[in-house]
Formats: C-alpha cells, structure tokens, sequence
C-alpha cells in the first residue's frame, strides 16, 4: 500500500515515514484503523530501493516482494490459537541477529502483541531493550494494556485514533459499489475493516434489538422484566460472549449519542437516522443528564469487557447503574 493512500492519523503517518523508526515501537489504537497495513508499509519503505520522497515505489524487487509477503528481511508474527509462545519469540530473537539479506534493515512485526504468553513477552525483553542497529522490532495491539508494563517502558508508543465518519465514507465510496455506504460508514466504530466486514442487515437487527431494549427500559422500572427479554433467543446466546456483548455495547453507545444529539438540538449529526422517529419518542421520555450517565455507564461497561469481566454480568450491571436514574426521570415524567 503507498503511503500516501493511507486513511486517517495523517500527521501520525507523516511523522512515521519522514523519521527514524526507533529500534522498537509500539503501535496502539482501535482495531482496523491501519496499524499492521502501516506497519508492513513501513518495513517496505524502508527497504524500497528505487522510492524517492518518502513513498514506496511500488516496482523494485524489494516492493514486489513484500506486496507478496514474501520478504527476506520483513517477518511478520500472529498469533497460533490466540496466543504467541515463547517459541515463537525465541525465534525472533534469533533472526534479530542477523544482518539484512537483500535490503537496509530488518524489520520484526508482532501483531496482536497482547497475545504474548508472559514467558514469551520476558523472552524479548533484552532484544526490545538493547535491538541491533539494523533491526527493527514493531509490536502491534489494541489492547496495550495487557501487554507487560515492562514491554510497554521499552517501546516508544505511537497511539493511533478511530477514523473519522467522512473519511470511512470516502473510502467507501471509493472502493464500495453497493448501497448504504453512509449507514455503513456511521455504524462501523471508526474502523474501515469493520466497515468493510460488517453485515449490514443482521447490525441493523441487533440495533433494533438495543432499542427496543432501552425503550422498554425508559418505560418501566422492571429489571426483572428487562432479564426476561435477554433471556430471549437469539439475544440470550450472543450475551454469552465477550464478542456479542462488545457489539451490543457498541450499538447502545451509537443509540446514546443519538438522543445527545437530539437533546442538544444537533438532529443532523444522528446515526441512526431511519429510527429518526424512535429515537425522538425516547428523546421525550428521558434527560440530559441521564443520556450523560448512561454513556458513561455503558463505556465503563465496555472497559469491563476489555479487562474479562464476565461478558454477561457486563451487560446486566449496565442495566443496575442506570436504573435509578432512569427511575428518577420516569416518575418526574408520570408527574407531569
């Protein structure tokens, strides 16, 4: 991929391909917003021997090479069944070593580096501490905070951000012929993988779902009567997994900024826009305050998941510390 196609955190690809790279870094931010594409994009120009400019050329036999990821001196590691061994990071210490085969550097990339074993993490300490001069290691995670304090003190971190709405839906468009890119670009959580992954008709059913869920919330105090509606199939088995639960997650907070927005009076900036009506009645019902809350409530649950609390007890606690507010602005709206 040439650099200069690359989507989103501009100035932070910028700063990349016109410095050094440090002998060891640390890339983090959402999934899907380019950290492994910039990553590999990185290693290429680095060896790219006809590129002027701080771009790739896209023909030398370096650029050929790693477009067919087949290049001596780029490795790239992944995780075996969610995890990488030490095994595998023995490896690596061992082919750091070595001086570059056909190009100027070597260049070491861990992707989901979050999935290194604790034996395996130790195992790269010294090699992240003290990498040769023609080396470079890149790790890789959007969850950086279960890599090893002591692995995250070696790399110098580069934070990537969620990409923008307009840039998803340029690409898009640029890229997409079927319809819905807008829909497709608002629900795909900054990320263009996901946009480019996501079922848009079963996404648009579990939203309908979260909304009629938070509808029939507003409405009554019931927990109980909100359990038996997650104790219904299909909702019931996807709140079994960390995965369903993070989407659900996902697809409340869309629906909570929503109603911020139609509390603030910013009804062009909603997602959500073929619920327009929905959203307007629920509007009604609730308070700034508690649209407030609840986003909190609901990113506090999504920290949850990321630390593996029980996906399940997530989503239920959501529920519980929202629920006196919601109580609150049930009765004010029943004395009126």
């Amino acid at each position: 991929m040439r650099l200069r196609d690359f989507v989103g955190n501009q100035r932070l690809v910028e700063i990349l391909r016109r410095g050094r790279l440090p002998g060891a870094s640390l890339f983090t931010g959402p999934e899907g917003v380019g950290k492994k594409t910039l990553a590999l994009s990185l290693a290429a120009l680095a060896n790219c021997k006809e590129g002027a400019k701080n771009e790739l050329c896209g023909r030398c036999s370096s650029c050929v090479k790693e477009a067919a990821g087949h290049h001596p001196d780029i490795r790239l590691f992944q995780p075996h069944k969610n995890l990488i061994k030490i095994d595998t990071m023995r490896e690596l210490n061992r082919e750091v070593q070595f001086r570059p085969f056909e190009g100027r550097l070597r260049c070491f990339i861990i992707d989901q580096a979050e999935t290194m074993t604790e034996e395996a993490a130790n195992c790269i300490l010294k090699t992240l501490e003290e990498p040769p001069e023609t080396s470079r290691i890149i790790l890789i995670s959007s969850f950086p905070h279960r890599l090893l304090p002591t692995i995250r003190s070696r790399c110098q971190a580069f934070p990537f951000h969620p990409l923008g709405r307009e840039e998803i839906l340029r690409y898009l468009e640029d890229h997409l012929t079927e319809d819905h890119p807008e829909m497709r670009a608002s629900l795909a959580e900054g990320s263009i993988a996901i946009a480019l992954s996501l079922d848009l008709e079963e996404t648009l059913e579990q939203r309908d779902r979260m909304l009629e869920l938070l509808t029939s919330w507003c409405g009554q105090e019931s927990f109980e009567a909100l359990y038996k509606q997650c104790e219904q199939l299909p909702l019931r088995s996807e709140l079994k997994t960390r995965e369903g639960v993070r989407r659900y997650l996902n697809l409340l907070q869309r629906i909570g900024e929503d109603l911020y927005f139609l509390q603030v009076d910013t009804p062009e900036r909603i997602v959500n826009q073929d619920r327009l009506d929905d959203l307007q009645k629920l509007s009604e019902g609730v308070e700034l305050n508690w649209v407030r809350d609840f986003l909190y409530h609901v990113d506090r649950a999504r920290w949850d998941i990321d630390h593996y609390v029980n996906p399940l007890m997530c989503f239920e606690t959501l529920w519980l510390m929202s629920s006196r507010e919601t109580s609150n602005v049930g009765n004010r709206h029943r004395q009126v």
